[in-house]
């Protein structure tokens, strides 16, 4: 849904303590994996940032980006929200911050149990100083803005094509260690069930920020497609870019793989905008700014 522009003397009625200003409000992927998107002609109608908050914490922010539209702010909604209403934040270049409230709607996602060796529940467990360096890296990388960025213009292709997923996005899982220990986290990307060498292809055109072989992801690619978006390969076999490359949408990246923590093969393939993933089959039938 896209909330209308309202004239002001409207504005002022229907929102007697927030003065709201001419921006727009996208919700057509307002679900849980989704965004809300909010587009201004005028960047100064955004330019103090645009929040969303939900039972009282922030769950999301961003900045305008530069589009055919004007300037658009993508707020990510992560996959733990539950469907209810959140209050969306904008504050313009006066600091006058507006708000709205919110329908978010539900989704249901999978339950599963891992089991894990010896060798496999040791990595996931282990404190090791070279994991932990590669999560703070791709942490400060997955964070970083540059509004120079090309923001690419056409939906995601699939990376394997129309391969059997063997993992979804927002799968809750449960690890069983060797020792008897578990843990429970959130499935961040989708995994895809294809053999060793399989050829992985970029979901859009984009740059090329890592390209390297980390502990628990084994050999991967992150392409930045726009200011604060990412797409993530892990698991692979092979690397066939450099950081610093420039890829179209469907070349070929690398091939498939089970390097790192992988029970099997597979790759793993995430979508992140502003560090929050969300899930990249949202966007495979449209750009990620309306026209």
């Amino acid at each position: 849904m896209r909330m209308p522009r309202l004239p002001l003397f409207a504005v002022l009625l229907l929102f007697p303590v927030n003065l709201l200003s001419a921006w727009d409000v996208d919700l057509s992927l307002a679900v849980p994996g989704g965004i809300v998107s909010v587009a201004a002609v005028d960047r100064e109608e955004i330019s103090g940032g645009v929040e969303l908050w939900y039972q009282g914490r922030r769950v999301s922010s961003a900045e305008g980006i530069p589009a055919a539209v004007g300037y658009v702010a993508l707020l990510p909604l992560p996959c733990d929200l539950s469907a209810g209403e959140v209050e969306l934040r904008v504050k313009n270049a006066l600091d006058v911050v507006s708000s709205l409230e919110l329908t978010i709607e539900g989704r249901d996602f999978i339950y599963e149990e891992i089991s894990l060796n010896t060798a496999m529940s040791e990595l996931r467990q282990s404190d090791d100083p070279r994991k932990m360096e590669e999560s703070r890296r791709m942490w400060e990388l997955l964070g970083s803005f540059d509004p120079a960025a090309s923001l690419t213009e056409e939906a995601l292709v699939l990376p394997v094509g129309e391969a059997r997923q063997s993992s979804s996005y927002g799968d809750r899982r449960l690890f069983l260690y060797r020792d008897g220990g578990e843990s429970r986290s959130l499935h961040y990307g989708i995994d895809y069930a294809v053999p060793v060498g399989t050829p992985v292809a970029a979901a859009a055109g984009g740059k090329v920020v890592l390209a390297a072989d980390r502990m628990l992801t084994g050999l991967s690619v992150v392409l930045e497609h726009g200011p604060g978006i990412f797409s993530i390969y892990y698991h692979l076999d092979s690397l066939l870019v450099n950081e610093g490359d420039r890829v179209e949408n469907g070349e070929t990246i690398g091939s498939s793989g089970m390097t790192g923590l992988a029970t099997g093969a597979h790759l793993h393939w995430e979508l992140r905008i502003n560090r929050v993933p969300v899930d990249p089959l949202l966007f495979l039938h449209r750009p990620f700014v309306l026209p």
